[in-house]
């Protein structure tokens, strides 16, 4: 059997999928993140190189050519990191199997925007970042986004956390508004107060505070209005960010906006309603099932010479449930 090997790596975790040619999904592993920018290149092709001898080892046990592979990294493109990558991978592991590699926002695009001609990407995981498609050309604008987390500001899990921080701050000090995330927040650290937990919340750094997002939206279903302001403010910011892309695509022209990562696919019923009221009304919002790994997918599958054509995309959503293979987790951990 012929298959593809694919990986999405992001801030939080790093998933790699095979998946044969036809798409039936043959295996699935999570690792821990590889955003080059936070993990560095040590940590991070460490990470990569003990998935990728999982996956050699599995496609061995069961007799599978892999003739095709793709990474797509956070931080993958920045600097020289697309190149120091792709020496890396090719030489060591790649060297008779088709391979590129470049950032994980092209995944993004490639499953949020799929095969439109016009497509804006937005990314909410860890962190944030929007892609831009026009006329079947994909650009990269760094004053849009890919500044990281730190910096960007686009509805992603470390924003809404963030902002949950702030907002209990600020109902501590009397700067700000009573709001149940205060009692939110405590329960979900185990504390009396916030305060006395800000050693852990840096040591854990934005993947930790990112994991407190959820608290927001929690609030918001309670009727708490801070929580609601927070949610309006991010929205806003997709929103600019979204018409600002649209202009360069060209506003007269219709075009997709793709919503990646888990904030839009696990809060698609607060989001959308909101974003769809701020931005430009020729703009068609698309929360894809499919996650980010397809979009590796098929960067993975163009490089084995692959048409991932309708049946090959139902045949995936047909099995990513119940991959046919015992999993590399169960085999070699």
């Amino acid at each position: 059997m012929e298959a593809i090997l694919a990986v999405d790596g992001g801030g939080t975790k790093t998933e790699f999928m095979l998946t044969s040619t036809k798409g039936e999904v043959l295996a699935v592993k999570k690792y821990k993140g590889t955003n080059l920018n936070s993990y560095g290149f040590d940590d991070a092709f460490e990470t990569l190189g003990m998935g990728v001898m999982d996956f050699f080892r599995l496609a061995k046990k069961n007799d599978i050519k892999i003739v095709g592979a793709y990474f797509g990294l956070a931080g993958g493109v920045n600097g020289s990191n697309q190149k120091i990558v792709y020496d890396f991978f090719k030489k060591k592991y790649f060297a008779n199997i088709p391979f590129s590699n470049a950032g994980d926002d092209l995944n993004a695009i490639n499953v949020g925007v799929k095969n439109a001609e016009n497509g804006i990407a937005v990314i909410a995981g860890t962190g944030s970042n929007c892609m831009i498609k026009r006329d079947g050309i994909v650009l990269s604008n760094p004053g849009l986004s890919g500044w990281g987390y730190l910096f960007d500001n686009g509805a992603s899990g470390f924003d809404f956390g963030r902002d949950a921080i702030i907002a209990t701050k600020n109902d501590y000090n009397g700067t700000g508004k009573r709001t149940i995330i205060t009692d939110m927040l405590e329960k979900k650290l185990h504390t009396e107060s916030v305060f006395h937990s800000l050693k852990s919340l840096y040591e854990g750094g934005p993947n930790y505070i990112a994991s407190l997002a959820p608290v927001v939206f929690d609030a918001y279903r309670a009727n708490d209005s801070v929580a609601g302001e927070i949610i309006d403010n991010q929205v806003q910011n997709v929103a600019d960010m979204v018409n600002y892309a649209h202009q360069i695509v060209g506003e007269q022209k219709e075009a997709t906006v793709g919503l990646v990562g888990g904030i839009f696919s696990h809060e698609a019923n607060v989001i959308i309603p909101k974003l769809s009221k701020l931005i430009d009304k020729n703009l068609l919002i698309n929360v894809p099932k499919e996650t980010q790994i397809y979009g590796a997918l098929m960067e993975a599958g163009k490089n084995a010479g692959i048409d991932m054509d309708e049946k090959f995309r139902k045949t995936y959503n047909e099995t990513v449930k119940s991959p046919l293979l015992e999993q590399p987790s169960k085999i070699y951990e």
